[in-house]
């Protein structure tokens, strides 16, 4: 989907870079210059880069509902989570955890989604709807307000309905999953731009959460098992503190087999 620019100034702040992968999250990667280290495929090779890059972003193919509303709410619960098992405060992915992280890991592979499919307009028929000014629209959309233009909603302003209903499909089809928490002693995680059908969530260079995995210290192997799947899966860039101590195999061993299935989708 082309981006559509706001008004000169941006005065209703709408946010035009959205990360896909929260900016918390690529954070906690950062190495002592505050960078990460990101290999880039189309490039085919390794770039030094601030969690704040837009690589990291869509251009405004969400509404600012969708960004500030519903998607700050379920980054903000996992962020508090994200803290909690790092300072070893929670230890297990109970039941409460369990919603948080799977709301998560929907939502950031939904983004991802959206980026590189976008979101169509939607022709309503039989409705012309208003004609409203360019500012009246971005005041509209920064209230979180529905609109149409000439008979067409614009798909970014229907997200949030998006958002919901795979996140309801995944909550139901992982009824049965157990998400364990990985840690490794010495060996990093890679995060690709989106992990697609594997269900692995980063929350730090040596740790993540994976489903239908024990709560654990986990060997160099299945680091490696978790590498190259995020490597695998990544479909433009994937990053790390430092991709040099991330270890990397060509099989992935049963324990990481987990995937959803994303008929839904």
């Amino acid at each position: 989907m082309k981006f559509e620019p706001t008004q000169p100034g941006n005065p209703h702040r709408l946010t035009l870079d959205q990360h896909v992968f929260p900016k918390a999250g690529i954070q906690r990667f950062t190495n002592l210059d505050g960078s990460v280290e990101i290999f880039v495929k189309k490039l085919n090779r390794a770039l030094q880069l601030r969690p704040n890059n837009s690589i990291f972003c869509a251009k405004r193919v969400w509404d600012q509902k969708t960004e500030s509303g519903v998607g700050k709410r379920i980054e903000d619960r996992f962020q508090a989570l994200a803290r909690a098992i790092i300072s070893g405060s929670v230890t297990t992915i109970g039941i409460f955890e369990k919603r948080i992280v799977e709301e998560f890991f929907s939502l950031w592979r939904t983004r991802h989604k959206f980026k590189t499919e976008g979101l169509a307009d939607i022709s309503l028929h039989g409705i012309t709807g208003a004609s409203l000014t360019k500012d009246q629209q971005e005041i509209l959309e920064s209230n979180h307000t529905l609109y149409a233009v000439d008979g067409a909603m614009k798909g970014r302003l229907m997200a949030s309905l998006h958002i919901f209903g795979y996140q309801n499909q995944f909550l139901l089809d992982t009824q049965s999953i157990q998400w364990g928490i990985a840690r490794s002693y010495s060996d990093e995680f890679i995060v690709p731009d989106s992990f697609d059908d594997m269900m692995i969530v980063p929350v730090s260079p040596r740790i993540a959460i994976v489903a239908d995995l024990p709560d654990s210290v986990i060997t160099r192997d299945q680091v490696a098992a978790i590498n190259q799947a995020a490597m695998a899966r990544a479909s433009d860039y994937y990053f790390a503190r430092r991709l040099s101590v991330c270890p990397v195999v060509r099989e992935i061993s049963p324990p990481f087999e987990r995937r959803f299935d994303d008929r839904s989708y």
